[in-house]
Parts: C-alpha cells; structure tokens; sequence
C-alpha cells in the first residue's frame, strides 16, 4: 500500500490539458458506472435541455451525447494486484485533469463509483484548492463499511448513494449523504411478456430448447476467469436440452476476446454477440440468464428474468480476497442476494463455478415452476426495497439544482 501511494504522489506527470468548456463533467471508470452516468446525463437534459457535458467514460456516455476527455472503456481491473499495474497510467491521466478542472471549472463534477481513480481526483483537486461543487454518485464501498473511506469522500464532496444501507451507514458517523431511491428502478421496467423465440435478425441456429443469455462480464479478466468455463457449460446444454445461447458484449474489445475465447471451449460453436436494442430484444425471449455478479444481475432482476449469477477470480485474488473482504467470498456477492439479505439468486462462486453445476442449476430453474416464481416474487420485492419509481428524476433534480449553486441542504 505504501508503494501504490508513492506511484499517486511522486509520479512525473506533465498538466498540459484541453480547455474544459461543459456545464457538468462526469467521471465513470468502468461500464456500470458509464450506465449510470449516462442514464443521469440523459435525465439531466430532460430537465435542462442544452446542458453540455464532458466526461471520462465508455461507449454509453459517448451515446449519450458526453464529449470523452479519456475513454474507461479498459480500465477497471480484479483485485489490487492487477489495478497496482494501472497506476501510473491512471496517475497521468488524474492529474491532466485536475489542472483541466482546476483551469476552466464546470458548473458541477459528478465523479461515479471507482474509487480507486475519482477518490484519487477529488482529493488531488481539494488539496490543490479547488472550491467547486462536487458531487458523488455511487460512493464507493457500499457494503464494506469503512469509516476512512467514507470521511474521505465526505469531506471532497457531497455522496449521492442509491442504497438505503450506504446512506445510513454515513448517518451514523454523521456524514451527510444524499439518497433518493436507485435510478435503475426508474429506468428498468419489467418485461411485459415473454417472446416465444429470439428475434430473427439475430440469426440464432440450433435447438427448440430453453433460450439463455449470456452476461460474461465487462472486464478482460472476467472474461479471461471465466469465458471457458461458460461456453463448455453452454455446450453441455445444447447437448442436454438443445439450448440456445445469445451472449452479451460489454464493448467491443470484450466482444473480440469472446469471439476468441467462445469457440474453443464450446467445440467450435461460434458465439452470437449482442448489444444495444439487440440484447434488448433477445432478453424479452430469454427463458435464463447466466449473469456475472455486479450491476446487471440487479438489472436482470428488475427485468424480472430468472438468472444464475456467478463469480471466479485467480486464485492469487482469492487468497488476498480471503484476508482483506473475507465476507464476500463464499457469498452472497450478488446485489439482490445483499439487498434482500437471503439467497433468491443462485450464485456459483469460485471453484463451485463448473460447467456441469453451471448447467445442472440452469435446467433444476427451468424444470421447477415454484423455484421461478419464488425467484420473480424476490424480484418484485427487491424493486419495492430499491426506492420510488422517480428516483432517476429526483437525482438529476439534485444535481441540477447543484449546478445552479443550489443543491438541497
């Protein structure tokens, strides 16, 4: 730890950056804080058309219509071992735009998640006297509960948290932290009905049996732990119940790693990739979802499609894990698992991630009604648990109201 704060401190770094011209600038490190991100900036313009923004970020914010000072796309990393290797890169690009900021200020920063960079950011820009709002989204360590962690974000900025936990966890060290319900509940509605086949343009060949989407992750080494163990487990069940299988790419760098990955391990079976409105539509036909914990099983849940979540890292990660969040590593990992505090999604983690258990806990979902229903009651019961259904409007409210020097006390 000493080292990495050294690589922070001491690290050549020249400032020279573009001039920052946008009323909000945004900063997403990884693709579910870019979902966030854009889904907010979205939010924002409805109620202040107009308002510019410039942001580091991935393909959804560049969506949205954010101009990218850096794109994230590649930067989140699986345990310290494999973020201590981004540091510099990450330290250089921390520093370009603190003097950015610091050189032509927006009207609001809005920094999400990804502690390990924005914390970073806000503290490097404080120090250097920046007077600014500040407001962040999604503090980081929802549920480690670290009392350092949180006086630090409190101190740089105003936390803006879309759990209930979080907010009173705060509370208790009287810290201030605003909450308004998660935005997912807004932006996510359950699916109307179940189409009886994937969509045609997706050209899916195979059997008449259950239809699987497939979330292998957004990081290169979540698809680098796990990829081979999800196609094998997907071609034992297209060999048992001639399942079909649709995979959902995270970018277009993990869409090629799956696209290597996938044949080899599947028997040669190429993947069908989706993204956008193709996986939109491909979920309305989905029987399972194979789900890689993080921000798309609580996703899926609030579809209220039945989902297998899973989770595998190196086994170097998981002995530093074992020591440093020994609550996480046998579970629950899985948002509507933590939220709920009981298991309604099925987790597969670490060695217990196979593909035969893979296959044998899809086909026991598939083959029991009670076991589905009981998983979409959990579902409905998460969604009331998350907040109002306008949490999304009430948030860019918040932050409206702070670009115009007049967030809520």
């Amino acid at each position: 730890m000493a080292k990495r704060r050294q690589l922070w401190k001491k690290s050549p770094v020249s400032t020279k950056a573009a001039p920052l011209t946008s009323d909000i600038f945004m900063s997403a490190g990884e693709a579910s804080g870019d979902l966030e991100a854009a889904l907010l900036l979205n939010a924002i313009r409805e109620l202040r058309p107009g308002t510019s923004c410039t942001a580091i970020g991935g393909e959804r914010l560049r969506a949205a219509g954010a101009s990218l000072s850096e794109d994230s796309s590649d930067w989140a990393s699986i345990g310290p071992v494999s973020a201590f290797l981004k540091i510099p890169k990450l330290y250089v690009i921390m520093r370009r735009h603190d003097a950015m900021l610091r050189r032509n200020p927006p009207r609001v920063i809005v920094p999400i998640d990804f502690g390990a960079f924005n914390l970073r950011l806000i503290q490097q820009m404080r120090h250097s006297g920046y007077r600014g709002t500040i407001v962040y989204y999604f503090p980081p360590g929802a549920w480690l509960d670290s009392e350092s962690q949180a006086r630090a974000v409190a101190q740089g900025a105003i936390p803006l948290t879309g759990f209930v936990r979080q907010r009173d966890f705060y509370a208790r060290l009287g810290l201030r932290c605003e909450y308004f319900g998660h935005p997912l509940v807004s932006a996510i509605a359950p699916r109307a009905t179940q189409e009886t086949a994937w969509p045609a343009e997706l050209h899916v060949s195979g059997g008449a049996g259950p239809r699987i989407v497939v979330f292998p992750g957004s990081r290169a080494e979540e698809i680098d732990n796990f990829g081979s163990r999800l196609a094998s487990a997907a071609a034992l069940l297209a060999a048992r119940a001639q399942a079909t299988f649709v995979v959902a790419a995270a970018s277009t760098p993990r869409a090629r790693q799956i696209e290597r990955i996938w044949p080899r391990a599947s028997g040669g079976i190429a993947p069908v990739l989706v993204r956008g409105a193709q996986l939109e539509a491909a979920l309305r036909a989905a029987d399972v979802a194979w789900t890689a914990s993080g921000t798309a099983v609580l996703e899926n849940a609030l579809r209220e499609i039945p989902q297998v979540a899973f989770y595998a890292i190196t086994p170097t990660q998981y002995r530093i894990a074992q020591k440093r969040i020994p609550q996480f590593v046998r579970g629950p990992l899985t948002l509507p698992n933590l939220l709920l505090g009981r298991t309604i999604v099925p987790e597969l983690l670490q060695d217990a991630l196979t593909p035969d258990a893979l296959a044998s806990t899809t086909l026991d979902l598939l083959s029991d009604d009670a076991v589905r229903s009981s998983q979409i009651a959990g579902y409905r019961e998460l969604r009331a648990a998350l907040g109002p259904p306008d949490a999304l409007a009430r948030i860019a409210r918040f932050v409206v109201d702070a670009m115009d020097g007049t967030p809520a006390a």
